[in-house]
């Protein structure tokens, strides 16, 4: 009996399928042994690098704590030294110190100018309500005090403010302003002074302050022929360097630090310049001039 010709077909076709079959799964397993060597290598190079990062790490690490440590030892250094430093650099000096805001202390100020032989004759503090211009426009008023119309009562108030600084003629505004907590007045308004500190620096943007208050701080001292310098703490959150320097002071970015106290002083024996770690800062600290 001669078979089928279907028989013959679906046999061929079912040799080609099994055929078909077995390759395919020789293939993967080919593949599942290739992908089994590229995962080992992979985790082995992975171990590799961890154990290279971990070690790297480590050193890094080390290398930190040294550096630390050196740097205790030189901030041990200046602050053991900076004293002897500065010392009877500004002997004789008196000095004003005006914050145009309250939002940061510079009290220890103070005490390193009179570490530097300086006389410190007051310190004065702007408060918020100094920019209030009805309020000092009520003052005035009490006081029967002509307003100027062509500048802010707040400008024109801390024009008066501050030549009266200067000259050390505690007047009746600045009593009232003092009374009336729109300034903080440590010390008395009765000498002339021979240099200004302006310190700076706030919370907030303060950009309208600095046009009206600071600006004319500044400007008031340097039609006095009154040397300034304008200052900050180097956490200060929104920083006023940049606008000092653009109104032509010597700036210190870091006064809160010795660093910024001994650059500071020097700064002030006659070395201007714009000192401290920001970015509007040209030298870490004036020339010491070793010989």
């Amino acid at each position: 009996m001669i078979p089928n010709i279907k028989f013959y077909v679906i046999s061929i076709a079912a040799i080609f399928v099994a055929l078909g079959i077995g390759i395919f799964v020789g293939f993967l397993l080919d593949a599942q042994n290739l992908i089994m060597d590229q995962r080992h290598d992979i985790i082995t190079e992975i171990e590799e690098r961890f154990d290279y990062l971990s070690e790297e790490n480590k050193e890094l690490k080390e290398a930190l704590e040294s550096a630390n440590d050196k740097n205790e030892d030189y901030e041990y250094f200046i602050d053991s030294t900076y004293k002897e430093i500065i010392k009877d650099k500004l002997a004789g000096v008196n000095v004003a110190i005006i914050e145009t805001n309250n939002d940061y202390v510079y009290s220890s100020v103070g005490q390193l100018l009179e570490a530097a032989g300086a006389n410190v004759v007051n310190l004065t503090t702007i408060m918020d309500t100094f920019s209030n211009e009805e309020l000092l426009t009520s003052l005035y008023q009490e006081l029967q005090i002509p307003l100027n119309t062509s500048h802010s009562v707040a400008a024109d108030t801390a024009r008066k403010l501050t030549e009266s600084i200067i000259k050390g003629d505690m007047n009746e505004l600045v009593l009232k302003l003092d009374e009336r907590g729109f300034i903080n007045l440590v010390g008395p308004v009765n000498e002339h002074v021979d240099y200004i500190i302006v310190a700076g620096g706030s919370i907030e943007d303060s950009q309208d302050k600095i046009n009206i208050i600071d600006s004319t701080i500044i400007n008031v001292a340097k039609s006095n022929s009154i040397p300034i310098v304008g200052v900050e703490r180097v956490d200060a959150n929104y920083s006023y360097m940049e606008a000092y320097k653009k109104l032509g002071i010597t700036t210190i970015d870091n006064v809160d630090t010795s660093i910024g106290k001994v650059s500071l002083i020097l700064a002030m024996e006659g070395r201007p310049g714009h000192y401290g770690v920001k970015k509007t800062a040209e030298d870490l600290i004036p020339s010491l001039n070793i010989q």
